[in-house]
């Protein structure tokens, strides 16, 4: 079907359809009360997210610890057009609108900006999970962001805003909370958490302390291990303290520290039942550390005609991890057939980032008001990464465990300036235009970069000669290549662009809003991985340098919505429908090694339909759905040179982006009723999810076809003004599949059908069914 008859058909159903646009009330895309509609500050001032022209979700506070939300798995489930592959804790690869990262690890940005308090927190790698506890609400904004969120948010935002002392209360306030469940085939889980207010000085100057632990048993055993091996444990804490010494004058200081240890991967073995729960291809289960430090100062300052706000942050993270390469141990089988090929991913990472925001927002009394700043940002990290396999001791030579070494560091430093204004041709007609200018310089320094020599050898006959014992196998020094054609260790990437954005907003009545915005999103490039990029050379220098950088990509998106509400607030709707081009995306290859590369253009035309009910007075619902066509314009086939031995890897034209489902959709409920005296309520919550099938991978290998998935979770309980005590469960039908597939593309064929297919080397599981009781105290 072509993108114009898909469009028209959305466009025919969203005229058909007696509502609006793409934000939901509190929640956005779960169990809230209609009435209760949320305010967010997506444009850094206070307003409902149904008065913004733009695709924007919130979830309160009360939401999150009601719907259990513990990380951005739980968010991605209850935001329409947010899909998440989740392939252990913290490690996130999410799509808003079908937008993803490659996932390689190599990009030099994600394509999301995340903020905790208004701090960047975004790294280069997969999205780490940030605790939900204290949390006074989530924004998720869809869509290109650059005006406002700088250059990283190419596919949208996600917004992280903790609680504070609440300075006009009482001297002193907390809530305690703790959950246990027990998971289907695995362990158990614990959660404990409390956050306590000290008002210091009344009206003036206060504290807030929280702080958390979980532990979680897991749920993949392996034989040679035992059982539960991905098993994940939390502890951290946050301070904030918050000033007022004037009505004009705001002081905000916090500090965020967090300590993760984690197991294995949710890995089951490759072609079994995902229901199995097994992982026996590697003798040792993987360990991986995750720690991070954030550090923040907000000061405020309001006048007759505005407000001025400084946001200082450092940020700071490390990580280490040890994890079974299945792309490796299988697909280096062929070359080593005398040893045992498995191999580790052994890793570490310093990441340090300072950040440093100016913005005013002004409050004029006339049609215009504007909202203009300054940011600048340097991130420096600091990497070693080590490919290593106990049994290629006797087949290297000189011997070593490890088949690749790399040191290496990556400096950042970014200035930008912004401004987005907005004009009120008439009360009820609007016009929003504005631009960042971006100047980000990317300096990536290789300081070893050493990997066996994996240019295959052929006989006369054209027969693999495999490396063994006898035909040891030799390294190439990445440095030394790149110094003898002058190219040298450093590497320098720098984007500097106007990013526009430019929108209008008519309230067609109090309760109808209609919108339209078109914005463009960029990141810079970077340095991929020497090990795939000399594979894929077989010994020609130029096709190496060619693969072992890529170039900036971005994304240009144009979008429309209707939000409505009706029957005094009772009813919402809100429907949205976009597009938007790709261009030069950064994809990861695995040929067997992971690389990012710069793909073909990308065309993604969708539909968001949000919609909650509020029943009655103890009853309020929701339904919404996604719709989604996202493929690559053009096919391309990157073929090694003749003695190459990574290659050709094959994406076809009309191949969707990997892990893009076509339709998902969710519904749900939320139910709350007094029963007896003493303030005491019942109440329930419910949801069901379903995610359609996608792949895996741009090459859409048959066997990388993910099956759909249907999610249902439900809790219930009864609480008062102190105390709630609630049982759950997630997952309830145990509905267990493959989130993500690895392939092997060195084997690739192609099927009876005509399609592309490659033998399947990793597979990984979401969780399965756990019920559990969780208790909370306010005090």
């Amino acid at each position: 079907m072509s993108h114009h008859l898909k469009i028209g058909l959305l466009a025919s159903v969203a005229m058909a359809a007696p509502v609006a646009a793409q934000d939901t009330a509190p929640g956005g895309a779960d169990e809230s009360a209609s009435r209760d509609v949320i305010t967010v500050t997506a444009r850094f001032r206070e307003e409902s997210v149904q008065d913004i022209g733009a695709s924007i979700a919130g979830i309160s506070g009360d939401d999150i610890r009601q719907r259990g939300i513990q990380d951005i798995e739980d968010l991605a489930r209850a935001i329409a057009g947010m899909q998440n592959v989740k392939t252990r804790q913290n490690s996130n690869d999410i799509a808003i609108r079908g937008v993803r990262s490659a996932g390689s690890g190599y990009e030099t940005s994600t394509v999301f900006s995340v903020f905790l308090d208004d701090v960047s927190v975004t790294g280069s790698g997969n999205i780490r999970d940030f605790s939900s506890v204290d949390l006074d609400r989530i924004e998720v904004i869809r869509g290109p962001q650059p005006t406002l969120f700088g250059e990283g948010a190419v596919g949208g935002v996600i917004r992280y805003f903790t609680n504070d002392p609440d300075l006009d209360g009482e001297r002193f306030t907390g809530e305690a909370a703790g959950r246990i469940e027990s998971i289907e085939d695995g362990g158990m889980a614990y959660t404990v958490q409390n956050a306590s207010s000290f008002i210091l000085v009344p009206g003036k100057l206060g504290l807030r302390v929280s702080g958390f632990q979980r532990e979680d048993d897991g749920f993949i055993d392996n034989p040679s291990e035992g059982e539960d091996v991905n098993d994940f444990e939390t502890a951290g804490g946050r301070a904030v303290l918050l000033a007022r010494p004037t009505p004009k004058l705001e002081v905000r200081l916090s500090a965020f520290l967090s300590r993760d240890e984690l197991g294995e991967s949710t890995q089951v073995d490759p072609g079994s039942d995902p229901e199995d729960l097994t992982f026996g291809a590697s003798p040792r289960s993987g360990n991986y550390s995750d720690d991070f430090g954030l550090y923040a100062g907000r000061i405020s300052y309001s006048f007759d005609v505005g407000e001025v706000t400084s946001i200082t942050g450092y940020y700071e993270r490390d990580t280490s991890s040890s994890l079974f390469s299945a792309g490796n141990s299988f697909g280096l089988a062929p070359f080593f057939p005398t040893v045992d090929t498995t191999t580790f991913s052994t890793s570490s990472g310093e990441f340090e980032q300072f950040s440093q925001e100016l913005r005013f927002v002004s409050d004029l009394e006339g049609p215009l008001n504007f909202t203009a700043g300054a940011y600048y940002r340097d991130r420096q990290d600091v990497s070693g990464q080590f490919l290593t396999g106990d049994g290629f001791v006797t087949v290297t030579t000189p011997a070593t465990e490890n088949l690749a070494t790399r040191l290496s560091s990556t400096v950042s430093e970014q200035y930008s300036a912004f401004a987005e204004v907005t004009y009120e041709l008439t009360d009820r007609f609007r016009l929003i235009g504005g631009a960042r200018y971006v100047k980000d310089t990317v300096t990536a320094s290789l300081q070893q970069d050493n990997v066996v020599n994996l240019v295959p050898e052929f006989d006369s006959g054209g027969n693999l000669i495999p490396w063994t014992e006898s035909n040891p196998i030799g390294f190439v020094s990445t440095l030394a290549v790149l110094e003898s054609a002058g190219v040298g260790t450093d590497f320098e990437f720098e984007l500097e662009e106007f990013l526009p954005r430019a929108g209008a907003e008519f309230e067609v009545s109090d309760d109808i809003l209609l919108y339209g915005n078109v914005a463009r999103g960029a990141r810079n490039g970077g340095i991929g991985n020497a090990i795939a990029a000399l594979g894929a050379s077989g010994g020609d220098q130029d096709v190496f340098l060619d693969n072992l950088t890529f170039d900036e990509d971005s994304v240009l998106s144009v979008d429309a919505g209707i939000k409505a509400s009706w029957f005094d607030g009772n009813l919402i709707t809100n429907i949205g429908v976009f597009r938007t081009t790709y261009e030069d995306t950064q994809i990861q290859v695995n040929t067997p090694a992971n690389n990012t590369v710069n793909g073909p253009e990308q065309s993604i035309v969708g539909m968001e339909i949000e919609t909650t009910l509020e029943v009655n007075d103890s009853l309020s619902t929701f339904l919404n759905m996604t719709l989604i066509d996202a493929q690559f314009e053009e096919g391309v086939l990157i073929t090694a040179p003749p003695g190459g031995s990574f290659g050709p890897f094959d994406l076809r034209e009309g191949n969707q982006p990997s892990n893009i489902p076509e339709f998902s959709m969710s519904a749900g409920y939320s139910f709350e009723r007094p029963i007896g005296p003493a303030g005491w309520t019942l109440n329930s919550t419910g949801s069901f999810q379903y995610v359609g099938e996608r792949f895996s991978n741009v090459q859409n290998f048959q066997s990388a076809e993910l099956d759909s998935l249907e999610l249902l979770n439900l809790r219930v309980g009864v609480s008062n003004d102190r105390w709630g005590l609630h049982v759950f469960g997630t997952n309830l039908l145990n509905d267990i599949e493959a989130v993500a597939i690895g392939s092997n593309p060195l084997q690739q064929f192609i099927t009876a059908e005509g399609q592309l297919d490659a033998p399947i080397i990793a597979t990984n599981v979401n969780r399965p069914r756990s019920v559990g009781l969780s208790l909370s105290l306010r005090y």
